[in-house]
């Protein structure tokens, strides 16, 4: 749910709406809810009350430099490392995210597709250490960084569609899969540090705004 953008700051939830939803009994819950309190992608009140905190500008600068930093390594991993097999695999993914960016730009589809292309390019990094780095940076940008592909974002439609076709993710994601072929680690980090770095000043830019509840601060 935070890496899918169904989770956004400032949402709260029971952790009986957590087990409803989530379709298990409380204890995998409470469990679940004290490890991702425990490394800030959650917070709990005294009255157990489960909150996705709200990120200072500072907090998301310093966020961000520290994925750019692990996935741009995973993704040099990745070109010195990937096999051909798994190479083919995210090369696909990048084309299917742009489909879905032309037809279901500001969906969950968007979202999950480019979550999918971005994982399969770190798991083919072949380091669990990393791997599992990333998921929790993830889970705590996860609420924020999917406003870039429209999730709520409350743009006009023309601006989303403009936005949409000039998405900056398709020239880095091209210049990953160039670069995964050429086994060229050091352009692969360039182009997902730069991904992550365009998403966020565009998400500065844009995300945070007090407006309507559509469109809420999500940076304070």
């Amino acid at each position: 749910m935070l890496l899918s953008g169904a989770l956004r700051p400032r949402d709260r939830l029971s952790m009986r709406d957590l087990a409803d939803r989530l379709e298990v009994s409380m204890m995998p819950v409470r469990e679940a809810v004290s490890r991702l309190a425990a490394s800030g992608a959650l917070e709990v009140s005294p009255k157990r009350a489960v909150m996705v905190p709200l990120m200072t500008a500072a907090e998301f600068a310093d966020l961000t430099l520290v994925r750019m930093l692990n996935e741009g390594q995973a993704a040099r991993l990745a070109a010195e490392r990937s096999s051909k097999t798994e190479i083919a695999g995210i090369i696909a993914l990048a084309e299917r995210f742009e489909e879905v960016l032309d037809r279901a730009y500001g969906s969950a589809a968007a979202v999950a597709a480019n979550k999918d292309l971005h994982f399969a390019v770190y798991r083919a990094a072949g380091s669990e250490t990393l791997m599992q780095l990333i998921t929790m940076l993830w889970l705590k940008a996860g609420p924020i960084i999917n406003f870039d592909i429209g999730v709520e974002a409350g743009l006009p439609a023309e601006q989303q569609s403009a936005h949409s076709r000039g998405h900056h993710s398709r020239r880095h994601h091209r210049m990953l899969c160039e670069a995964l072929l050429a086994r060229d680690g050091e352009t692969a980090a360039q182009a997902i540090s730069e991904d992550i770095r365009f998403a966020s000043e565009f998400i500065r830019a844009h995300a945070g705004m007090d407006q309507q509840d559509s469109r809420r601060r999500i940076i304070s």
